[in-house]
C-alpha cells in the first residue's frame, strides 16, 4: 500500500512539474505551397506574463533524421545547414521556409536555447501542395547522322517539376507519336521529378519535320514544348541543298567529258583528213 502511495506522490509530482514548466514553445501545422515562402507560426509559453525571452540558439531536425536540418547560434555567430530557413528575429520562435520544395513536407522536432531556458522537445508539422512548372525540354538525337528512311531515335527530357506529367510527341502535320515513345520518370533529392520521353523512329520521313515534343503537367495543361528539325544533323550528302549541288556537279562533269570525247573525235577526224590529203599529195608527186 505504501509503494502505490510512493507511485502515485511520484507521478503527480512529475505531472506537476510539466504543468509548472516555466517555457514552451507551441507551433501551428503549417500548409506551403511548392515554390512560395512557408512561415510556421510559433510562440512562447510561459507561466510569468512580460517575460523578455531572447532565444541564444536553435537546432532544427527532420523527423527520422540523424543530422540537424538547419542550426544557428546567435552568440557565436554560426549558422548551418538549409540556407532557405530561417528565423524572424531572436524574440519569434517562427519558423520560415523560403522556396518551400516538396521534401520540405514532415515533421520537425525543434529545439531552443534562451536566456530562460532550454526546450527540446518543439515540434511542428508542414504540408506541401500545388505544382512546380517543369523546365523548357531539350530535344537532342542519339543518332549522330539521320538519314531520309533511316532509323532515328530523338530524346526529349524536362526537369524540376512537380507532380509527374507526361511527354507528348506530334509531327508538323499534327499527328500524334506518343505511343511509339517510351517514358520515364525520375525522382531528384528534393523529391521534383525529371521526366524524359524516347521516340523511335524505324523510318524516318523528313516530310513530317519538325517533330514536337510536348509537356504537359499534372493536370494535362500543356506547359511548355520544343521542336526538332531533322536537317540539321541530317548526313551532309543528303541534305536538298547539297543535293542539288551534287546534281549541278555530275551535270557539269558528264558536260566535260562529253566535251572531251567531241574534242577527241574531232582530232581524230582532223588528223584522219590530214593525213589522206598527205597521201593524196605524195601519190600526185609521184605520177608527175
Amino acid at each position: 500500500m505504501a509503494v502505490k502511495i510512493v507511485l502515485i506522490l511520484l507521478l503527480f509530482s512529475v505531472s506537476l512539474g510539466h504543468a509548472q514548466r516555466l517555457l514552451d514553445v507551441e507551433c501551428q501545422s503549417a500548409v506551403g505551397v511548392v515554390g512560395e515562402d512557408t512561415t510556421i507560426p510559433c510562440s512562447f509559453n510561459t507561466i510569468t506574463e512580460n517575460l523578455d525571452i531572447y532565444i541564444s540558439a536553435v537546432k532544427i531536425k527532420k523527423k527520422g533524421q540523424k543530422d540537424p536540418l538547419f542550426y544557428i547560434n546567435y552568440n557565436d555567430q554560426v549558422v548551418k545547414g538549409d540556407p532557405r530557413i530561417k528565423l524572424p528575429s531572436r524574440t519569434d520562435p517562427s519558423v520560415l521556409f523560403t522556396s518551400t520544395t516538396v521534401s520540405d513536407e514532415g515533421e520537425y522536432l525543434y529545439e531552443l536555447q534562451t536566456n530562460r531556458g532550454v526546450i527540446k522537445d518543439g515540434r511542428f508539422n508542414l504540408s506541401v501542395t500545388g505544382s512546380a512548372e517543369y523546365h523548357q525540354p531539350v530535344i537532342n538525337s542519339w543518332h549522330k547522322v539521320i538519314k531520309d528512311r533511316g532509323r532515328a531515335e530523338l530524346h526529349c527530357g524536362a526537369n524540376s517539376g512537380y507532380p509527374a506529367g507526361t511527354i507528348h510527341w506530334f509531327d508538323s502535320k499534327g499527328t500524334s507519336w506518343t505511343e511509339k515513345a517510351t517514358m520515364e520518370i525520375k525522382e531528384a533529392e528534393d523529391e521534383q521529378l525529371t521526366m524524359s520521353s524516347t521516340l523511335t523512329l524505324t523510318s524516318t520521313d523528313f516530310r513530317l519535320e519538325p517533330f514536337r515534343c510536348v509537356i504537359l503537367n499534372g493536370n494535362l495543361i500543356k506547359v511548355e514544348e520544343a521542336k526538332f528539325d531533322l536537317w540539321m544533323i541530317d548526313d551532309p550528302l543528303s541534305s536538298p541543298d547539297t543535293t542539288l549541288l551534287l546534281v549541278g556537279v555530275g551535270l557539269l562533269v558528264l558536260f566535260l567529258i562529253l566535251l572531251l570525247v567531241a574534242i577527241i573525235f574531232l582530232y581524230f577526224k582532223i588528223t584522219n583528213k590530214a593525213q589522206r590529203v598527205s597521201s593524196m599529195e605524195r601519190e600526185m608527186q609521184v605520177m608527175v
